[in-house]
């Protein structure tokens, strides 16, 4: 850890007030001069605003931090904000227009397929995008991705840890999937429900949850009518999956529920009320963590209570982390070229993410933080809280 703060300094001394591990302020000149431009792309209103706007917030009191402490090399951070509408189409065209405002990067924050969308359009302009929070599988798996890094676990390996854990606690489990219609929530869905066949599970049902709906009655009752041994749920709205779970708790079913990390997203812990009591999900965060504890704690001083067991806002606090650190090493004029490549050398860089040791390092080969189930923390919600990790 010495060496690794020693070469941090180097950078800059804003970079210090942002690692987990400081125990105190570095005071340094506020930082001035010509800014370096982010584009993001976010979800203000949709179904994806439940953690978009959240991620958003961390991004805004990271870089005035960062800014109030001599920024990357005496230069400010400023960061050019889009709203995507959840759509795709409008996702291209957003960054289509930060890349013509001479963007160093584009981070996405709404869903995963607007997401894939900032990708595939990244890769054709050559501006490097990345995400805390995306994590469909074609991202880094589908050719080409160059220009793209993620520190979400993608859909396979949040599957790698559960599919243990099933085998662990079930004999040849019959799964029922619940989703959500949105564009991410089917693909994710679909993702999930090829996994846990190739696994050799038995899929006995398959219901889908229009965005927004009131009433989720009937796809409770087809999946206890199912008698399916557990549930999967499989989506990518927070409230329409919440919805599900208060209902398959007052239809009385008991089957035991698991979930995907956007699970870990408050209020989906309020929202579904007593029926997520019990429910297991995958995470990137152990709670137990002194790393990720401190930043909770600046978050909440900054923000309130909606900081509080947030993981993915922790998530977006170290994705712009290690986004300051590439700058850093990205030399006094950093360029997109140039920052993608810092990007993309990044070794053994200490994160408050995953299991306790774990770095990040990427190559030419890797472009995501997380690659294997061992490095996916499982958590268990508990008296309407979220709970410790636990053991897969």
């Amino acid at each position: 850890m010495g060496a690794f703060f020693t070469r941090l300094l180097g950078c800059c001394a804003a970079l210090l007030l942002a690692l987990t591990a400081t125990s105190g302020k570095v005071e340094a000149e506020p930082a001035k001069g010509e800014p370096l431009l982010i584009g993001v792309h976010y979800d203000a209103a949709k179904q994806a605003s439940y953690y978009s706007l959240g991620q958003k917030s961390v991004f805004d009191v990271f870089v005035d931090q960062l800014n109030a402490n001599g920024g990357i090399h005496g230069r400010p951070v400023k960061l050019l904000y889009e709203d995507d509408e959840l759509n795709p189409v409008v996702a291209t065209t957003k960054v289509e227009k930060l890349a013509g405002e001479n963007v160093l990067m584009i981070i996405s924050i709404s869903g995963s397929a607007t997401g894939l969308a900032a990708q595939k359009k990244g890769e054709e302009l050559k501006i490097p995008v990345g995400s805390p929070g995306n994590f469909l599988e074609p991202l880094t798996t589908v050719p080409p991705k160059h220009e793209y890094f993620r520190f979400a676990m993608r859909d396979s390996v949040g599957a790698k840890a559960l599919i243990k854990y099933f085998r662990a606690h079930f004999k040849d489990p019959k799964i029922a999937v619940v989703r959500d219609a949105t564009e991410t929530g089917l693909l994710l869905s679909d993702s999930y429900i090829k996994l846990l066949k190739d696994a050799g599970f038995t899929i006995v049902a398959t219901e889908q949850i229009t965005p927004g709906s009131t009433d989720v009655t009937a796809q409770a009752m087809h999946v206890k009518e199912s008698k399916a041994d557990l549930v999967m749920l499989a989506g990518a709205s927070v409230p329409d999956m919440a919805n599900y779970v208060k209902t398959h708790f007052l239809v009385g079913n008991k089957t035991p529920l698991f979930g995907n990390y956007l699970l870990s997203t408050p209020p989906f812990n309020k929202l579904a009320g007593e029926g997520a009591n019990g429910l297991i999900y995958t995470d990137m965060l152990d709670p137990a963590r002194p790393e990720g504890q401190k930043i909770e704690a600046t978050l909440v001083a900054a923000l309130g209570d909606k900081a509080k067991d947030a993981p993915f806002m922790i998530g977006a606090w170290e994705f712009m982390r290690w986004v300051a650190n590439a700058l850093g090493r990205a030399g006094d004029a950093p360029t997109r070229d140039s920052l993608r490549d810092a990007l993309e050398n990044t070794k053994d860089w200490p994160t408050a993410l995953g299991p306790a040791g774990t770095k990040v390092t990427f190559s030419p080969d890797r472009h995501d933080l997380f690659f294997g189930g061992e490095e996916v923390v499982l958590r268990e919600i508990a008296n309407g809280q979220y709970g410790p990790a636990i053991k897969q």
